[in-house]
């Protein structure tokens, strides 16, 4: 393997076993989502500003960078808090289940923008993941927990699909330069909830801050900006599902969240239904078949 590939595929597993830990640590800590997301937000914002001056990175930002990076930071900031929502009404694996349906949004977003016709696979894959879904939920009612934050983590799956999407289209913007305008830009979001903040927190809550912050914010994020600028779109959404097992098995150990027959095997059935989505836009050649 060459030297930049291993850099990239090393850089790719790092992020994701740090993400993993987020939505644990997320329903783990007492503070609230909208702490945990300013939190977050502020830590990762000043270490990557660090980071760019110990680099000293030249600034090439143009008042037309900052609207692309204003616009990726809105994206991000309402992935975070539907996603931080989510697990906390819900569960962790509820949350990044929820959030894994990006694969299928994706399908969405290309009939939407690029006009592509649906295929039979494509539907196909989208009755698997609400079959998955079906089998996770006790019932089709906002009235339970488990519902209500899957809904709002496949909301979370949406705004995270167009994030690989809107960093390649501005790759001409340094990485870490991104980085920073993506957390800054999500910023004034969080800010609109002040009144809702909670410090009052245990040692315990701040240490699971501190990770969140440090790990899994300005590391982890900032890495996958890197892998997911320098990589297709299909490697990384493939690769994200690594994530999915993990952060399970945690919550399962730790949290002593419910792992039933039936979850486990919606959880395949999502997962699974995304990746055929995924890899039947890697060989799009093999499955020609279209409707209408």
């Amino acid at each position: 393997m060459r030297p930049q590939n291993l850099r990239i595929s090393a850089e790719a597993l790092t992020s994701l076993v740090l993400m993993s830990g987020v939505p644990v640590f997320i329903k783990y800590t007492n503070a609230n989502e909208y702490t945990i997301g300013i939190v977050r937000l502020l830590m990762a914002a000043v270490l990557i500003g660090l980071l760019i001056l110990y680099r000293k990175e030249r600034l090439t930002l143009k008042i037309s960078h900052l609207k692309k990076l204003a616009i990726i930071g809105i994206f991000f900031s309402f992935h975070w808090i539907t996603y931080f929502i989510s697990i906390k009404i819900s569960t962790a694996s509820i949350g990044i289940l929820g959030a894994s349906t990006y694969g299928i949004h994706l399908i969405f977003l290309g009939w939407i923008f690029l006009k592509s016709k649906p295929r039979i696979i494509d539907i196909f894959t989208i009755i698997i993941a609400f079959w998955g879904t079906y089998l996770i939920i006790p019932e089709f009612s906002f009235n339970n927990n488990i519902t209500l934050g899957l809904a709002i983590s496949i909301l979370s799956g949406l705004f995270f699909a167009m994030l690989p999407i809107l960093h390649q289209k501005n790759q001409f913007i340094p990485g870490n330069q991104r980085a920073l305008g993506q957390y800054v830009f999500a910023i004034p979001l969080f800010l609109l909830f002040i009144p809702r903040y909670n410090f009052d927190l245990s040692a315990n809550d701040w240490y699971s801050l501190l990770y969140l912050g440090i790990f899994g914010t300005f590391m982890a994020h900032t890495l996958w900006i890197n892998v997911t600028t320098k990589l297709n779109t299909t490697i990384t959404s493939l690769i994200f599902y690594i994530i999915i097992p993990i952060t399970m098995t945690v919550s399962y150990f730790w949290l002593g969240e419910d792992m039933k027959l039936n979850k486990l095997l919606g959880a395949l059935l999502i997962v699974s239904a995304n990746i055929v989505g995924i890899l039947s836009r890697f060989y799009p050649r093999k499955i020609k078949v279209e409707l209408g």
